[in-house]
């Protein structure tokens, strides 16, 4: 039967043969389009009310085409996920056609004899289950139970059943819903008796066939199958179907035969069942299961302590052919989308031995903590459950033949590991480097955690053994995998055994001499010392060895050594970022080092393949520079030729590009201003990564940005021509207001200070304005008083450098482009707002940081120019009616600003317009109560605590330089020096202007404003000329 005709796209109508040609053309036509046409087509029927159960009408047809079923049953199972929870989104399942397809559900793994899509029909059946059940679905698992009774003689049809029962046993068992746990709970009983009852059939069927040939081969195999399913779903049960399943009979009777039974297997594993393999694996993982999820009930269960014994007899065995084991390798996935450990069966049942000896460890030193209830009695009976496995199974002679048997022969350096570094060296290498988390599928990393956790807790036993295992290694004649494996348990005892064990004596006498031998395999002795001193160095080396261990480095880094090949190279590059980081690493004493391993850590990283291990590589340059500080800079032409190359070369690779970036900051941080003679090479990868559109800004910008801010940070003026450039970039960048808004106000700071004259042109001054005014709105306030800073800095420097006619011309912008009337509208609806009460009182659009910033701004144009100040807001309305709500709200916005600087400078501001001729004149007087209630408001809180009456805010001495200052700094402190905040006494400037406005009203109307003023307020500002010790103005 053939349906490849071309679909004419979203105008079909749904038909069980129009679906079928769909999928077909979706599935296996050459043609681009018509594919695209297909998936079109399949997404329109989405929302059509029979097209998830007519999808699994097709896929139950086992008379079409196998291709066009298993792309049904795809398509089912990708809808089930994405609507069969939802109930009001588009395409939603109805619960009609949800009654449908549960009806079909169970036939299509029973009645299916291609194993692949019975097992996907079983993982939809487990996905509408575990939504379902029992709410909608209640006799789910009932059926199904009916069904499995009834089939418990037919291995085919049982098989499907089996899967579908496997599948929504763990589909529940991950469930985090309490229903879908309760539910699973209480169907365990009945689950666990008729899955026992089907396992203990078939597993005497196969059994007998296996001991005295009784029965066909055929059913044999199928029932092997089968007893292999119903075991995985009963490991699943056990665990989590029962709260304490020592407690419950079945499981105790499961428990005894998975024992019993393991041993039996055990003598018949052969290539032809592979099966067998497969049980034992199963029991093991029941094993480990149980002793870290119910630590107590492993504890408790019959024969637990003769279980671990026997799994360790079976490592100690496995232990003396381990150097000629072949190794467990990640194969591809299995059919629940988990890696599968290919490697051979005794090396797998020995490493999990091993885990479950770390989990013994851990139950009897680290119990988990529960926040479940538990009665005193039980955890009583738990806790002597647990000791009882601690006095029975960790003697210390127990104890001491582990550790023995772990350091000689498990974390050895074996024949396979040689074999698989010559054949893929630098996969091998990456492979290597990253098998810390590789513990739970290959014996050595598991067996250097055992050997940890049993140093951690029974020091006391092993330190002394240990000790004399370490010098073995002195012994001349040891070969190189007995001295690796020497140096291996050296290294992973350090941090316990530092105070016990005179490691830089090794390093001189024997360690210095191993790095350089030149024996076959040295290479295998050359990698391990190298991560023995990453081990080490962090937790205790001398200044006596520092530069023994650096020499190491450099000798390992060598790449014409003919004995330090990729995978040498590659280690001691990774592992030296260890010896850079640590706290004691002395550049001093690393220079003499330094032009060699600099040079070959930059060719490593352009030489080797893969990815991960150049970004390794790159991470130790970077921190080796950062550590190297100025010192770098006279090796800085090795790094700096290489790295925009690396960054060419990088093409696509946007975490190659990242670490570029992050090198080249750190190059730049710790050149410092010697880092200018290279913006010619930085900028344009600044100015590529920060594009606006392109790909590289979406992954790039964050470094971009960071690298872009260190250049102007340590740069000094006049900046280069490529650097002034970008201003408008960064500038842009902050008026789009987006994530990255707070690093951009603090390069377009830099700007303004390094390059004020540029940025007061006329092509840059008004979207520096709009770019500022964006940022005020910004809802962060430590980015908003950075803003606020950089406003008031601008304002200052406009002045400072045009004199009056600049600061005009910046003013005019200033209200050009909205900015005052940004500020004015902003402070006016507060004032609104407060001038509201109750419960329909307005919210005023401005938080106090907000509107104490937006007064700040006022303030500062203020100080530098009262009258200029006056005639823009004039220029906004009646200068009458903006001074009197503006005047209200500015006096009041005094009690909401905590900064002493601020405090200060507003009042400057606010007092300058005093000195002003009429009508401002008049216009103060009216508010003279404000003025003279916050004058003794605010110079009492800035009066030094330690020197009552003098200004705390004024001084003549400049702030101390230090060495690390840049430019920057050096601008801004020199701002900061001559601020009137810091060369003006408040009480005495507040008397002068008193005295003026006095002058230009006249004495007796001035004295005629000063009755109208509370007398307390009066008496109080009065009161400060005697607490005052600030010498009054002539």
């Amino acid at each position: 039967m053939n349906f490849a005709i071309e679909v004419p796209g979203a105008a079909s109508p749904l038909s069980r043969v129009e679906l079928c040609r769909t999928l077909q053309s979706a599935g296996s036509s050459q043609d681009h389009q018509q594919r695209q046409a297909a998936g079109q087509q399949l997404s329109t029927w989405q929302g059509h009310t029979d097209y998830y159960p007519t999808l699994q009408t097709v896929f139950l047809d086992n008379t079409l085409p196998r291709e066009i079923r298993l792309l049904a049953i795809i398509q089912l199972k990708n809808g089930i996920d994405n609507y069969w929870r939802a109930h009001t989104i588009r395409n939603a399942i109805q619960p009609a056609e949800k009654h449908l397809i549960r009806s079909n559900l169970f036939r299509g793994s029973i009645e299916e004899h291609d194993s692949q899509l019975a097992s996907l029909n079983a993982v939809v059946a487990a996905r509408i289950v575990r939504v379902d059940f029992p709410g909608e679905w209640p006799d789910a698992l009932d059926n199904l139970i009916a069904q499995i009774r009834a089939l418990r003689d037919d291995d085919q049809r049982l098989a499907g059943a089996l899967f579908i029962m496997l599948r929504i046993v763990k589909e529940l068992s991950t469930a985090r819903l309490l229903k879908s746990q309760k539910a699973l709970q209480a169907a365990t009983p009945e689950l666990v008796q008729v899955l026992g009852e089907i396992y203990d059939a078939k597993t005497r069927l196969w059994l007998a066939f296996m001991t005295s040939h009784q029965g066909d081969e055929r059913n044999a195999v199928a029932a092997m199958g089968n007893s292999l399913t119903v075991f995985r779903a009963l490991r699943h049960l056990l665990i989590v179907g029962y709260e304490s399943p020592h407690g419950e009979e079945v499981v105790r009777q499961i428990w005894a035969f998975s024992q019993s039974q393991f041993g039996q297997l055990l003598n018949m594993v052969n290539d032809k069942y592979p099966a067998i393999g497969k049980h034992l694996i199963k029991f093991t993982k029941l094993h480990i299961d149980m002793a870290s999820s119910h630590p107590a009930s492993f504890a408790a269960l019959p024969g637990s302590s003769e279980l671990v014994r026997a799994y360790w007899d079976l490592l100690a065995k496995f232990s003396v052919v381990f150097d000629q084991s072949e190794g467990i390798r990640q194969g591809g996935l299995s059919s629940d989308n988990k890696a599968r450990a290919d490697g051979p069966l005794l090396e797998r049942l020995a490493l999990k031995g091993l885990l479950l000896m770390r989990s013994c460890v851990k139950m009897t030193h680290r119990p988990v903590q529960t926040i479940k209830y538990r009665s005193k009695e039980d955890s009583h009976k738990q806790q002597e459950a647990i000791a009882v496995i601690k006095s029975q199974l960790f003697s210390d002679e127990f104890v001491n033949q582990m550790a023995r048997t772990l350091i000689s022969h498990l974390i050895v350096f074996r024949k396979a590991d040689i074999e698989a570094w010559e054949e893929e060296l630098e996969e091998w290498e990456m492979r290597e480097a990253s098998s810390g988390n590789a513990y739970e599928w290959e014996v050595r990393p598991c067996a250097e955690k055992l050997f940890l956790d049993l140093l951690t807790y029974y020091k006391h036993l092993l330190l002394q053994p240990l000790l004399a295992y370490f010098a073995t290694a002195q012994d001349p004649q040891a070969s190189i995998t007995a001295k690796e494996a020497v140096y291996t348990a050296m290294g992973l005892a350090a941090p316990l055994v530092e105070s016990s064990f005179d490691f830089d004596t090794l390093l001189k006498s024997v360690i210095v001499n191993d790095a350089v031998q030149t024996t076959p395999m040295c290479q295998i002795l050359r990698r391990r010392i190298a991560i023995l001193l990453s081990q080490w160095v962090p937790v205790k080396i001398s200044n006596e060895t520092r530069p023994l261990v650096y020499q190491i480095f450099k000798h390992f880094l060598n790449s014409h050594d003919p004995h330090n090949d990729i995978v040498v190279r590659i280690t001691a590059a990774r592992q030296f970022k260890a010896v850079v980081d640590e706290l004691g690493f002395d550049e001093a004493i690393f220079m003499p080092q330094a032009p060699d391993v600099l040079k070959e850590l930059v060719s490593l990283v352009q030489t080797v393949e893969p990815d991960e291990t150049k970004l390794a590589i790159m991470e130790t340059l970077r921190s080796l520079i950062s550590r190297m500080g100025v010192n770098i800079t006279q090796f800085s032409g090795l790094v700096i030729d290489a790295l925009p190359n690396i960054w060419i070369s990088a093409e696509s690779d946007i975490m190659m590009k990242q670490s570029v970036l992050a090198a080249l900051q750190s190059l730049v941080v710790a050149m410092r201003t010697d880092s200018q003679r290279y913006h010619h090479l930085l900028l344009p990868l600044i100015a590529e990564a920060t594009e606006e559109g392109s790909t590289a800004s979406l992954y790039l910008i964050d470094e971009a940005l960071d690298l872009w801010l260190h250049l102007l940070e340590h740069s000094q003026p006049p900046l280069s021509s490529g650097l002034l450039n970008l201003a408008g970039v960064g500038i842009k960048q902050l008026a789009e207001q987006n994530n990255h808004a707070e690093v951009c106000v603090t390069i377009v700071g830099s700007y303004i200070a390094l390059a004020p004259q540029t940025l007061l042109e006329d092509q840059y001054r008004q979207p520096l304005l709009k770019s500022l005014l964006a940022s005020l709105d910004t809802k962060s306030r430590e980015q908003l008083n950075v803003v606020t800073r950089y406003t008031e800095m601008i304002l200052r420097l406009s002045h400072q450098l045009g004199g009056d006619h600049g600061f005009q011309l910046l003013m005019r912008d200033v209200v050009d482009i909205g900015f005052l009337k940004h500020l004015l509208e902003g402070i006016h609806h507060a004032y609104e707002a407060h001038q509201t009460s109750g419960p329909r009182r307005k919210q005023s659009r401005l938080d106090p940081s907000s509107l104490a910033s937006y007064f700040t701004i006022l303030s500062r144009i203020a100080v530098l120019d009262p009258s200029t100040f006056v005639a823009m807001i004039g220029a906004l309305g009646s200068i009458d009616s903006v001074w009197d709500w503006l005047s209200t709200e500015w006096f009041s916005c005094f009690d909401s600003i905590a900064e002493p600087d601020r405090l200060k400078l507003n009042l400057l501001g606010i007092t300058r317009l005093l000195e002003l001729p009429q009508p401002m004149a008049g216009l103060v007087l009216g508010k003279l109560q404000d003025y003279l209630s916050m004058w003794t408001s605010v110079i009492c809180q800035i009066w030094d605590d330690d020197s009552p009456g003098n200004d705390g805010m004024y001084s003549t001495e400049k702030p101390p330089s230090t060495e690390w200052d840049t430019h920057k700094d050096i601008v801004e402190r020199e701002l900061h020096a001559t601020d009137p905040v810091r060369t003006v006494i408040s009480y005495a400037f507040v008397k002068e202007r008193l005295q003026g406005l006095a002058q230009v009203v006249g004495e007796q109307t001035f004295q005629e404003w000063l009755a109208n003023v509370d007398k307390e307020v009066l008496a109080g500002f009065q009161d400060l000329e005697n607490r005052s010790s600030a010498p009054h103005p002539a």
